[in-house]
């Protein structure tokens, strides 16, 4: 979508719509894209994030992690959830564009400067004055990072996930191959880090711009109301997940010293990466699709619950092989030298499915314009959380982990507890939708449990990929051949709405999964 830098105050832009090829083709089209983007940025970093593992040992992803601690919180500041009002919002102007652009730039040059005033005292904190130089070269992210906020923000309302998708991975690629690794050969350390991860940052907003060319014109003032205050109510929520995903680390850093924050932080990028980029995936294609489903509650009740249980057939029995097999994930991939992390792969691997399955309530509340629905709830999680976490650093590091997990379980309960009495759902709807995956995931855990036993002897590598991939046979076996059963009534519902936007490949399983339950119901809809 590219957008004339002339265009009037008052103009209107193109909206998203179902005229384009319908509403359910173009969710599917991007949801392909953001897939495919997904496998390929999974892929880059699982290389990529071994390799520099190998070469740097721990301590300098504990360093990095320090920065990461204040920029992720930084970074929801800065867009303050302006980003997820220009996807929400129906209609929008050039001058709604601008004035969400010229926010989010004071806000990443505040930021800036915070971040370079703030950076001694914050290493004093963790006790590594070494972090202080870091901090300050990370915090120009703040700069690069609100320039392509607004532009992706276009893209993602107009569901052009393709070019979303081919920027980041070719941000990645770039920067890492490049710079990171290069640097990392030469003993440059932390620095290797910093360095991939500013260049990626800023050939992405740059990028991102470039594809969608909005105006750089100041605006202090919208021509609409309202979203300052849905931002608001975002950023809510959204300071809550960061709490979440960051005050554990911080604490760790501070109890516990920068190694073992970087045998922690290492050990959950490793595993949630992969399960961020396919859950992010989704949430971005969910929300444009809730938004226009505002006026039509009856579907997004159908729709809700069958992407939990599509997300879980996918999610569930992987994380569970890994978690069966800590040991020879942690030696096959970052090697003897990570040897410490192994005790932290188990409840960490299990907090991915948790994960998962909460944060599909996120873009229903957001779409349906119930934004900041879940602070309460998710502050009370994180105040157990905190208390949790300091109680099990006292103890040890995989102490802390464990503890992590029973948190993430709570607050999946309390979430989507929330999320189904938005749509009218009762909680037996989403037992249902995860009585297969998690079937499916006891299978696989005692296969890979079995398969790397059996291969005891052999090199770790080999045991890893034999045991994922003996796994991954059996369950897609049983999907094939009782997927019928597997899949709940709301996911077969999707999956046949679906089929025509989706490899011809898989339309005769799809059939074979869904034809008798759901046939007569969805044809008698689609007319």
């Amino acid at each position: 979508m590219a957008l004339s830098s002339s265009m009037s105050a008052e103009s209107k832009l193109p909206q998203p719509g179902p005229a384009a090829g319908g509403l359910a083709g173009r969710s599917v089209g991007a949801l392909k894209w953001n897939y495919l983007g997904s496998l390929a940025k999974i892929l880059s970093q699982l290389a990529i994030g071994i390799l520099l593992a190998r070469l740097l040992g721990p301590e300098p992803f504990g360093l990095v992690a320090i920065a990461w601690l204040m920029l992720g919180l930084g970074n929801l500041l800065a867009d303050f959830g302006l980003s997820a009002a220009l996807i929400q919002k129906p209609q929008i102007s050039s001058r709604d564009i601008r004035h969400v652009f010229t926010l989010q730039m004071l806000s990443g040059l505040m930021l800036t400067l915070i971040a370079t005033g703030t950076a001694s005292w914050v290493a004093a904190f963790f006790g590594r004055e070494d972090a202080a130089e870091v901090l300050r070269w990370m915090g120009l992210l703040f700069l690069f990072q609100s320039f392509g906020q607004t532009a992706t923000a276009l893209l993602r309302r107009d569901l052009d996930h393709k070019r979303v998708q081919i920027l980041q991975v070719a941000s990645y690629l770039g920067a890492y191959l490049l710079i990171g690794l290069p640097l990392a050969l030469n003993g440059a350390g932390v620095w290797a880090l910093v360095a991939a991860q500013l260049t990626q940052a800023g050939a992405y907003a740059l990028a991102a711009f470039l594809g969608v060319r909005h105006s750089l014109v100041p605006a202090l003032k919208a021509d609409q109301s309202g979203m300052f205050g849905f931002g608001s109510k975002v950023l809510l929520s959204n300071l809550s997940s960061w709490g979440y995903l960051s005050l554990d680390a911080a604490i760790v850093g501070r109890m516990l010293g920068v190694v073992d924050l970087g045998l922690y932080n290492r050990s959950m990028n490793l595993l949630a990466s992969p399960m961020f980029a396919v859950v992010a995936t989704l949430q971005g294609v969910l929300f444009p699709l809730y938004s226009r489903l505002a006026n039509r509650v009856e579907e997004a009740r159908r729709v809700y619950p069958g992407s939990v249980c599509l997300l879980s057939v996918l999610i569930f029995p992987s994380f569970a092989a890994i978690a069966a097999i800590p040991d020879t994930t942690i030696l096959a991939l970052y090697g003897q030298d990570w040897s410490a992390a192994v005790p932290l792969v188990t409840p960490l691997a299990l907090c991915m499915p948790v994960y998962a399955v909460l944060a599909l309530g996120g873009p229903l509340m957001l779409g349906l314009g119930r934004a900041g629905m879940e602070a309460g709830v998710q502050g009370v999680g994180l105040l157990v959380m905190v208390v949790a976490v300091i109680a099990a650093a006292q103890e040890s590091l995989a102490a802390v982990a464990w503890a992590v997990l029973m948190v993430y379980l709570l607050r999946a309960v309390l979430v989507t507890r929330l999320a189904t009495r938005l749509v009218g759902l009762k909680g037996a709807a989403i037992v249902s939708a995860l009585a297969g995956p998690v079937l499916l995931a006891v299978i696989a855990a005692v296969v890979a449990g079995a398969v790397d036993s059996f291969l005891s002897a052999q090199h770790p590598v080999f045991r890893l990929i034999s045991a994922m991939a003996v796994a991954a046979t059996v369950v897609m076996a049983l999907l094939g051949v009782k997927g019928r059963w597997i899949f709940c009534s709301e996911a077969k519902y999707v999956l046949w709405r679906a089929r025509l936007h989706l490899p011809s490949a898989l339309h005769g399983l799809i059939r074979s999964w869904c034809e008798q339950d759901m046939a007569p119901q969805a044809m008698r809809d689609e007319r």
